[in-house]
């Protein structure tokens, strides 16, 4: 039911929310990939005769982007491909979550956009519309995992079972790592990470202080915003009530009979309700 619960919320909003690192192909210049004064460049563009260059504007398909890890470009005639690696520190997020507490961290509010940009001289109309290939490299999505054993109070590492997103720094350097919380009911706290052991699956999350509390293996470490937790119970509450049937009777307080006929449509619309403003919408 949890299984099916998640793929809901990812399947309303078109993307994963979980923090993925993804590899995206996309062609331009076009309605994707737009390059001159549209971007930040200089008016006229190169199309109408400056050669100057300019930068480019790609709308990548996840969101919020937290970090460009890499951008490669090639003519888009050019067969087998022969990739052009951008030195670092030609790509950005062009609208990067604000964060929380000075941390990578996106706010619990739907943030951050999904486009980023590259420096002028890479991309541009040199071979007319879609003329470039580019494969993009970015980090999106909220840092998600669990713990895979159990720690004590007092420690200053986390074993998970995914470290995407958790050690990033943010589009211009200044910080590094996110806050989340340790969510074990009268145990819950929150951590700030500062480094992990491998940029994505299992490995090992540091921490800036040590531990409050002993968690057990499996405990939920997160930055996923409280809405779309709680869209994610409502359908999987949801996913209880049909299970096999079309309602379940239960006691109310005051003994009397009380059906769930109905709840499910009522508690599928609540959840989607949450999650509308985290919805793709290119």
């Amino acid at each position: 039911m949890t299984a099916r619960a998640t793929s809901r919320c990812d399947g309303y909003t078109g993307q994963v929310l979980r923090a993925t690192t993804d590899v995206e192909l996309v062609y331009g210049p076009d309605y994707r990939v737009t390059v001159g004064p549209a971007s930040g460049g200089a008016y006229p563009t190169p199309y109408w005769g400056n050669s100057a260059p300019q930068n480019a504007r790609i709308i990548l398909s996840r969101w919020p982007v937290g970090q460009v890890t890499g951008v490669k470009v090639c003519p888009n005639n050019l067969w087998p491909r022969s990739w052009t690696s951008l030195p670092s520190g030609y790509f950005e997020p062009a609208v990067p979550p604000i964060g929380l507490l000075n941390t990578i961290s996106p706010g619990g509010s739907a943030e951050g956009g999904q486009a980023v940009t590259v420096g002028g001289g890479y991309i541009d109309w040199t071979y007319g519309r879609n003329g470039y290939a580019i494969e993009v490299t970015y980090v999106n999505g909220y840092p998600h995992c669990s713990l895979t054993s159990a720690v004590a109070a007092g420690v200053t590492s986390l074993p998970v079972n995914d470290c995407t997103g958790w050690g990033i720094s943010n589009y211009y350097g200044t910080y590094t790592g996110a806050t989340g919380v340790i969510a074990d009911g009268g145990q819950q706290e929150s951590v700030h990470v500062t480094a992990t052991s491998v940029t994505s699956g299992a490995g090992t999350l540091t921490l800036s202080a040590a531990t409050n509390y002993p968690h057990a293996a499996g405990t939920i470490v997160t930055t996923m915003p409280a809405s779309i937790q709680q869209a994610c119970i409502y359908f999987c509450t949801a996913e209880a009530l049909t299970r096999g049937a079309t309602s379940t009777t239960i006691h109310a307080v005051g003994g009397a009979a009380q059906s769930s006929d109905g709840g499910a449509k009522s508690l599928i619309e609540e959840g989607e309700l949450l999650l509308h403003p985290f919805r793709r919408t290119v």
